[in-house]
């Protein structure tokens, strides 16, 4: 008998502070069953559009105030959660400002790229929503084994560096 359980949480769910304190309570009282929660979660509701934006934009170079628009969503939602954004976070907005850059320059979005920048929105998402249940579920992470949060080909043990797909281990 398995003892894990999947918590999926769609862009609304993601994408306020009183939704991540829903989200803290599903997880605790998981925990408190003797459950292993896997969490998976999409990306801030309307990142997905903003990011598809910001490749149309990028092909004509005005693509700077959309990716102001993805930046200061992630920065609103890590303020009001009170957590501090850390450099892996800040390498997500550079590496889509490269993308952006790179994309108008070539004047042409490959698939692969597509996909990476694509990626960004769970992956910034994760990194903020790591952040915010370590603090808010501290206690109960002393109890029980910590929860994997899951983003597209990524995991991160909650506060924890990238394990790559399959390599999950105890968090």
């Amino acid at each position: 008998e398995s003892n894990w359980v999947v918590l999926k949480f769609g862009g609304t769910s993601v994408s306020s502070v009183s939704n991540w304190k829903n989200v803290a309570g599903v997880v605790k009282a998981r925990l408190a069953e003797g459950l292993h929660p896997v969490i998976v979660h999409s990306a801030l509701s309307g990142i997905t559009d903003r990011l598809e934006q910001l490749l149309a934009k990028a092909l004509t170079g005005d693509w700077e105030p959309v990716m102001d628009q993805i930046e200061r969503r992630h920065l609103d939602l890590a303020r009001d959660l009170g957590i501090h954004i850390d450099a892996e976070l800040d390498r997500h907005f550079t590496d889509l400002r490269r993308s952006a850059e790179g994309i108008h320059l070539i004047g042409e979005i490959s698939d692969r790229l597509r996909a990476r920048v694509m990626a960004n929105g769970e992956l910034m998402a994760t990194r903020i929503g790591a952040a915010f249940l370590c603090g808010a579920l501290a206690q109960a992470f002393s109890r029980h084994r910590r929860p994997l949060l899951i983003a597209g080909w990524m995991a991160l043990a909650a506060g924890a560096a990238a394990v790559p797909a399959g390599r999950f281990g105890n968090a």
